[in-house]
């Protein structure tokens, strides 16, 4: 979690995002942790987390999944919204896009950084996915664990989302599930760069998007919502059948820097 305003990390956050603003190309409002950045520094924002309600302490969960629609008007979608995700996905019942979207992943992801609540990812404009005739420009790619989204009743270990957007504000996102099994190449790189609390860190080299996705692209799409307040809909969500492997240790040290799960309960 964020370092407390009286920490050395604390002071030097304005700074760092002032860096990182300027080094981005994207010009997207942000909504919350799926779409783009942290506000200027000194903008006020609601506090929301993913702590649950515990029946030991009744304040645990106060700004937890269960309570991001009370927080604010603004997260009002987070109650009240009738496509929200995560969702449990039937494999007997859906529909399997067996070629998946297009994909056009070429240039470099640049910065990883800590947005208080996930490892977020940034990199150089360019990539695109072609969905259903539209193209979208990769903004962000960011981790949950354990998975957001469940097949058939089970999540899997961690998940990635890959977050893109046109210039008009549509939004969509590619989502891989994480498996335990070997040790991933990619996430050492990104778990080698693990950014302080509220800072960012650039990767020693460029890493191309294309190493986190499986080999096959099929997956199942549906319109649903931001994960994270403000649970913004729509959201064009394509989830790939095939998840990629990582280590047991690996999966370990993102929940150890994460500080506990970030996963939003089942919607639906």
């Amino acid at each position: 979690m964020p370092a407390s305003s009286s920490s050395p990390h604390a002071l030097l956050r304005p700074l760092a995002m002032a860096v990182l603003l300027a080094t981005t190309s994207s010009s997207l409002p942000a909504l919350a942790d799926d779409i783009a950045t942290s506000p200027a520094p000194g903008t006020s924002v609601t506090e929301w987390s993913y702590a649950s309600e515990s029946a030991d302490d009744t304040n645990a969960g106060a700004n937890g999944p269960e309570h991001w629609g009370e927080l604010t008007p603004g997260y009002a979608e987070c109650s009240v919204g009738s496509q929200q995700s995560p969702i449990d996905i039937d494999s007997q019942s859906r529909t399997l896009n067996e070629a998946g979207p297009k994909l056009d992943y070429h240039s470099p992801l640049l910065v990883t950084r800590d947005t208080g609540h996930t490892l977020q990812i940034e990199g150089a404009s360019g990539n695109t996915m072609t969905l259903d005739g539209t193209q979208y420009t990769l903004s962000q790619v960011h981790l949950h664990v354990p998975s957001e989204h469940a097949i058939d009743g089970k999540r899997a270990a961690m998940e990635i989302h890959l977050v893109h957007s046109t210039p008009e504000g549509k939004l969509a996102v590619l989502a891989v599930l994480v498996e335990e099994g070997h040790d991933n190449l990619a996430l050492s790189r990104l778990l080698s760069r693990l950014p302080q609390r509220g800072l960012s860190e650039t990767l020693t080299s460029g890493l191309s998007a294309n190493l986190l996705l499986p080999r096959e692209h099929a997956g199942w799409q549906y319109s649903g919502s931001l994960t994270t307040p403000p649970c913004s809909e729509p959201v064009t969500w394509f989830v790939m059948q095939t998840p990629i492997e990582a280590s047991q240790a690996q999966i370990d040290a993102y929940h150890e820097w994460q500080g506990g799960e970030n996963a939003r309960p089942l919607q639906r």
